[in-house]
């Protein structure tokens, strides 16, 4: 008795051995208008069945700093991160030497990369906008830098010396509500939001133009990457890709985030943002100082 005892506990120990455990960390602020809460329910229960799944032990955790998180994935103490693309794009030299694998949450799967649109009222040319109100929606930081690279770009202004107000709104649709009933002169929204509420509303493109319009090469929703050399959890994404229909909680997630799909986000993609990113930089060191 002593004996099977013995081999039950020796073949228990050997598969808690055998089962690797993968920290993925989750920096979510400023992703989306979703609460922490929410979010933390929907990544347990994705990560459990996740666990089961791929055979892997994967546990979750949430730094409170931008800072605590790369550190982690620098040190490889986390297999995987998710961050906003802002955050990605300020820290991208740190990053790029460490990233696998690079997913994002798309709006829309058939065009999973945003273009961002700088609309204003039928008649208006970007040099009507000075002391004017414009905003953007406040979940996207990279609409903030477009907005940015637009005034640098077209009248070598800081967009703080060039605009009286510069507003952040909860969504896009509110941006252009906000825009077509005079409260503002100028928003910021991606392509993707615009072409919905035209959907809703056709009335808008009798009152509303696109001023400016940047390539499209935006990630929708925040980016998630893997370090290098990840192969367990590239396998589990992969199939997050495909939208297996046994990945239950894969639709929580994408209820959460009103999205349609999981979808790939090269390295190659990730370097045009960071191109813009760049350009933007050089813009504010030339034109940017208050």
């Amino acid at each position: 008795m002593k004996s099977k005892l013995l081999v039950l506990l020796l073949l228990s120990f050997t598969f808690v051995s055998a089962t690797e455990t993968k920290i993925v960390a989750f920096y979510t602020k400023n992703i989306a208008k979703v609460s922490d809460t929410d979010v933390r329910i929907a990544i347990d229960k994705i990560l459990e069945e996740g666990s089961r799944e791929s055979g892997l032990n994967l546990v979750e955790v949430f730094p409170k700093s931008i800072d605590e998180l790369l550190r982690g994935f620098e040190e490889k103490r986390y297999a995987l991160i998710t961050l906003n693309t802002y955050d990605c794009m300020r820290y991208y030299e740190r990053l790029k030497p460490h990233i696998g694998k690079v997913w994002t949450i798309a709006k829309d799967k058939k065009h999973p990369k945003e273009r961002y649109l700088l609309l204003a009222k039928k008649g208006t040319d970007i040099t009507d906008l000075v002391d004017k109100r414009v905003g953007y929606v406040r979940f996207s930081e990279m609409q903030r830098v477009y907005l940015e690279y637009v005034t640098l770009n077209s009248v070598h202004m800081n967009s703080e010396m060039y605009f009286k107000h510069i507003l952040r709104f909860s969504t896009g649709s509110k941006a252009i509500l906000q825009l077509f009933f005079n409260q503002v002169e100028g928003v910021v929204v991606s392509e993707h939001t615009y072409k919905t509420a035209l959907e809703l509303n056709p009335q808008l493109a009798e009152k509303l133009t696109i001023l400016k319009s940047s390539d499209a090469i935006f990630p929708s929703i925040g980016l998630t990457i893997s370090h290098k050399g990840e192969k367990g959890i590239n396998a589990l994404y992969k199939r997050f890709v495909q939208n297996k229909e046994d990945i239950k909680n894969l639709s929580n997630i994408l209820m959460l985030y009103k999205a349609e799909a999981i979808v790939a986000f090269s390295k190659e993609d990730l370097e045009r943002v960071y191109d813009f990113y760049q350009d933007y930089s050089h813009l504010m060191q030339e034109y940017g100082g208050l």
